[in-house]
């Protein structure tokens, strides 16, 4: 599991890097990844420029430590013991992390947009972590004799996220537990062996 702290020196003070991950935030939401700059979030929030390359090295890596701080409780692989139970842990973890003002604004953030600050695997980098994370789901199922033959990874991971993440990019509608629950059936349909 990926934890943001990786993306920022260990030394940096606690009141700095919450002061940082704040404006981050809000310039990340405002204006996306593609848009992200560093010299304007200090411009804009009074913040010192070169704090931000001391201690994070680059907008990227503030960008990625912000998409991982702010989404570490989702980040986490459910253990239920079983395939479904993994399932709809994960779609109710991540409904109720996008049913989040924070959550809903990260979201729309990493739509793919043709501005580039930053470079541009930066998302790709955040999905291929949540990714690792959902697969940790299959991996489990598989070793339990759960997962049937031939489930491609990203297809297992889609079946499941891609339904709850379209709710949370096009509608501001809470994504509640039934209809989760109804993604999770679908995917775990989807996926157990028979």
């Amino acid at each position: 599991m990926p934890h943001s702290w990786e993306f920022v020196d260990s030394a940096v003070p606690q009141d700095v890097r919450e002061r940082v991950l704040l404006a981050a935030l809000d310039e990340l939401t405002r204006w996306g990844i593609e848009r992200f700059s560093v010299a304007a979030l200090a411009a804009r929030h009074g913040i010192e420029e070169a704090d931000v390359h001391r201690y994070w090295g680059s907008g990227q890596r503030l960008v990625l430590d912000v998409m991982f701080f702010r989404s570490e409780g989702v980040m986490a692989a459910p253990d239920t013991g079983s395939l479904r139970g993994d399932l709809e842990a994960m779609a109710l973890s991540v409904a109720a992390y996008l049913n989040t003002e924070v959550g809903r604004r990260l979201l729309r953030a990493v739509v793919k947009d043709t501005h580039v600050h930053v470079p541009d695997d930066t998302r790709m980098i955040y999905w291929r972590r949540r990714f690792e994370t959902v697969r940790t789901i299959l991996d489990r199922a598989a070793l339990r004799g759960e997962l049937r033959e031939g489930v491609h990874p990203v297809t297992g991971v889609q079946i499941l996220l891609a339904p709850i993440n379209i709710r949370g990019l096009y509608t501001d509608d809470p994504i509640d537990e039934a209809y989760c629950l109804s993604v999770a059936d679908l995917a775990w349909r989807a996926l157990v062996r028979r």
